[in-house]
């Protein structure tokens, strides 16, 4: 009978001390406290993120002054608003900027009308390859940007050498010829004037 009460006492002791523990939890949470008699929450590490290498200039020239000569000289054309990408984007992959906006004046002719196979293929610089545009040779491209990117990632990996990013000693690998370099020479020089505020009276 004894050992029946004892058993009994330590079943109600049990019962009032969870009880307890349990309020005392919930009224501590109210606060943002806890008590806690199992293992701590362990809070997840936080994620480190490498700030990306942030490039703001060009031989010197600061980057924003690089787009802006040429978002001038594409203004009122098909190219318009293009310029700050093709800046930040040739400059990124090591490419000059004046090349590619010289490139892609060329080959779109968006100075005056542009070309069927930049309005309708999205393609900036003559390119060819897979799928072909019209089902031709030049090459289709799902946006103006993807052609942008190709044709920088193309010149960064062809021309990784800076002293050949020049369109008179590119013209042959590249498969132009020296008409081509001569007009691509004639934008470089018109989009790379000291003056910005220069770009609309070579227009």
């Amino acid at each position: 009978m004894r050992r029946i009460i004892v058993l009994v006492i330590l079943i109600l002791f049990n019962a009032v001390f969870i009880y307890g523990i349990n309020y005392a939890n919930k009224l501590m949470d109210e606060n943002n406290f806890m008590i806690y008699f199992k293992d701590k929450p362990v809070k997840d590490p936080e994620e480190v993120i490498e700030d990306e290498e942030v490039i703001t200039d060009y031989n010197g020239e600061d980057i924003s002054i690089v787009a802006n000569k040429i978002e001038k000289y594409f203004d009122k054309t098909d190219l318009s608003g293009y310029g700050k990408f093709i800046a930040e984007k040739s400059v990124k992959k090591e490419v000059n900027p004046y090349l590619v906006s010289g490139i892609i004046l060329e080959s779109t002719l968006c100075k005056n009308e542009c070309t069927l196979i930049f309005k309708e293929c999205n393609n900036v610089s003559g390119l060819k390859g897979e799928p072909g545009c019209f089902g031709g040779s030049y090459k289709k491209y799902k946006s103006i940007n993807d052609g942008i990117l190709d044709l920088i990632d193309t010149i960064s990996e062809k021309y990784s050498d800076k002293e050949m990013q020049n369109p008179n000693k590119m013209y042959k690998s590249y498969g132009k010829n020296a008409v081509w370099a001569f007009k691509v020479s004639k934008f470089m020089e018109e989009l790379n004037v000291k003056d910005a505020k220069k770009v609309n009276k070579k227009k």
